[in-house]
């Protein structure tokens, strides 16, 4: 039996058909135009994501081992320091530190006593402090009547015409809060630690509850104050005031 032939119209349209398939007209487009087409429209938004990633890792390490800013919340380093004040920190002045760990990769000299330091708590926690450096290693500290003695010398206060009163720390004078009349130690500083103080004794939790503060928690150099913001707004008065 034979086949039914195809009519000769519909051959010739089903060749017609084929003709741009066999031009490669309506092939998928796998070739270099499109792939270039394609780069040239996602390029743009990935040069400029990397752009932003890498700003992102810079200023991430930056503030991790070079320079960063801190809200103070307390009044333990008053006046020196106020509540809502923002300080910029040095963090390279005693060494360039491992970013995110303890571990320093080389360390400088320093601090020195009457230095104003940030450091991690030494019980443990994320929260960063900000004290004065009383004594170094192997040095003795004791409080009588409200006077500070290192190695056993009264470090003298003073009463300013003004009202104000400092401290005589050394070769440093900073500004002194309110006394402590509380009699503490003496007790000797360890071996690669820090003996830290509030300038506002009486109101600062320190070395004399904490203990001192191993050398390796130190985050940096407190070395002003940026600016002042609390409740009452921001306080132009304070605004990059130098933390001696």
């Amino acid at each position: 039996m034979s086949e039914p032939s195809v009519p000769q119209p519909a051959v010739e349209a089903a060749t017609a058909c084929l003709q741009p398939v066999k031009a490669g007209l309506f092939m998928l487009r796998g070739d270099g135009a499109f792939a270039r087409r394609a780069y040239q429209t996602v390029a743009p938004f990935g040069r400029t994501l990397l752009k932003i990633l890498a700003a992102l890792v810079i200023l991430t390490l930056g503030r991790s081992t070079l320079a960063d800013q801190y809200h103070v919340p307390t009044g333990s380093m008053w006046p020196t320091i106020a509540p809502g004040d923002r300080i910029l920190v040095d963090k390279v002045a005693y060494g360039l530190r491992v970013p995110l760990v303890d571990h320093y990769l080389f360390e400088r000299s320093g601090p020195s006593a009457g230095d104003v330091v940030l450091f991690a708590d030494p019980r443990g926690g994320s929260t960063l402090l900000v004290k004065r450096v009383i004594a170094l290693p192997g040095q003795t500290v004791m409080l009588r009547q409200g006077v500070l003695y290192v190695d056993g010398a009264a470090q003298a206060i003073e009463e300013l015409r003004d009202g104000t009163r400092v401290e005589h720390l050394g070769a440093v004078t900073h500004a002194a809060g309110e006394p402590d009349f509380e009699a503490f130690g003496p007790v000797v500083v360890p071996p690669d630690h820090l003996f830290v103080m509030g300038d506002n004794r009486a109101a600062s939790l320190d070395s004399r509850v904490m203990g001192a503060v191993p050398r390796e928690l130190l985050r940096g150099h407190v070395l002003r104050v940026v600016y002042h913001h609390d409740a009452a707004g921001f306080d132009l008065s304070r605004a990059l005031r130098s933390v001696d």
